[in-house]
């Protein structure tokens, strides 16, 4: 390599291993990368190879959206990813290059309805590192007017790896080993709610003792290598994107606004998911991260209608709603169980709405579940006056 990008390369390493310890982990080096090859985006994703569902996004230059439908339907039509997974890891492929039908690649739907629309024509990835079935993967994209990767330029990429590998590495051990203290996991045992403390690449570094005795359960949610797991592919895909998401909208400074996930069950009401950014005080790097809670309303704390019209200052009718809605009915199945019209219903929905400062259902769960109606120990609202 000449000076110029000898120098180019160890100003790429020193970011690199900067990361290990940067609040925002891996986005300034991404960033410097797509500057140095004079690249349109650069995503770096942890992603299961069997179910191709992402989680633990970097981006620079890829918008949320195409990577939220990425995660959901586009991504199981990637051929540069079919071919990571075939191929040996920790060496890059390009689009142009390695496909061997590079044809076949310009007429997929993927290329037509999720590449071309971003005006990228040529891409190159390759695989950091594999733990169990979850890939540390990187994609490079370039438009028309970049041109094509070359060769010689895949070669300087491939000696990064082994440090991108092992700045990677240590900045999981560094999140393990601060995430018990830095996220709140010994205050978690005190919540009666199942809850969950993801990472900041979606791993599971905490729950507590009412989210183990719902994954143990195993049927419709399940812990698999430190990993959320839904009971179908497409639930799973849901389940990551929502913490992905949580965990994004913290790292990038903009609010996120309360998701809720419903996972259905076979003959039996769903499972409700709600999932808040966290980080922890202070400005540490391993700070990052999500706080799950799972509402199961057919094993849920007994919570009367009464403590909620307290909490929330209700009327005995609205506080009677505010619990059937977080129970996970629907305004057509409370009214035909009370005897009511649909529109009386509604109508006391939107009363429900103002006297919560909430607009919708979804806000109004969140609401709830968060309250110490559902969200502290027994002892604790027996305690509430």
């Amino acid at each position: 390599m000449n000076d110029q990008v000898t120098q180019a390369f160890d100003r790429l390493l020193g970011t690199l291993y900067d990361a290990v310890l940067a609040p925002e982990g891996f986005q300034p080096f991404i960033r410097q990368l797509a500057e140095c090859l004079g690249l349109k985006g650069v995503c770096l994703l942890v992603r299961h190879a069997e179910g191709r569902d992402a989680t633990g996004l970097w981006l620079h230059g890829v918008e949320p959206h195409w990577m939220e439908s990425y995660a959901l339907t586009y991504g199981r039509e990637d051929i540069l990813a079919a071919h990571l997974e075939q191929a040996p890891i920790g060496q890059f492929y390009a689009s142009n290059l390695d496909l061997g039908e590079p044809g076949r690649f310009g007429e997929s739907r993927f290329y037509r309805e999720w590449v071309q629309p971003q005006g990228v024509a040529f891409a190159a990835a390759c695989v950091v590192m594999r733990e169990g079935a979850w890939l540390t993967q990187v994609f490079l994209q370039r438009s028309p007017a970049q041109g094509p990767f070359l060769r010689e330029e895949l070669a300087q990429l491939d000696r990064l790896v082994p440090h991108w590998q092992r700045a990677v590495q240590m900045r999981q051990r560094l999140v393990g080993l601060r995430a018990g203290q830095d996220l709140l996991a010994a205050s978690l045992d005190a919540i009666a709610m199942p809850t969950l403390l993801f990472d900041e690449v979606g791993r599971i570094v905490h729950h507590n003792r009412g989210a183990a005795a719902l994954l143990d359960a195993g049927a419709t949610l399940a812990r698999v290598d430190d990993r959320l797991m839904a009971a179908t592919p497409a639930a799973t895909r849901t389940v990551h994107l929502q913490i992905s998401n949580a965990v994004r909208a913290h790292r990038e400074g903009h609010a996120a606004a309360t998701s809720i996930v419903l996972v259905e069950r076979a003959g039996r009401l769903p499972l409700t998911l709600m999932t808040l950014p966290l980080r922890g005080a202070g400005d540490q790097a391993m700070r990052s991260g999500a706080l799950m809670f799972m509402f199961d309303p057919e094993s849920a704390p007994v919570v009367t209608a009464d403590l909620v019209r307290r909490l929330f200052d209700l009327s005995a009718i609205e506080a009677e709603l505010a619990v059937a809605l977080c129970g996970g009915q629907s305004p057509e199945e409370i009214a035909n169980e009370r005897g009511r019209a649909v529109s009386t219903v509604r109508s006391q929905i939107r009363s429900l709405f103002a006297k919560t400062g909430t607009h919708r259902q979804a806000d109004l769960i969140g609401l709830l579940l968060a309250s110490p109606a559902y969200f502290v120990a027994k002892a604790h609202r027996d305690a509430l006056p």
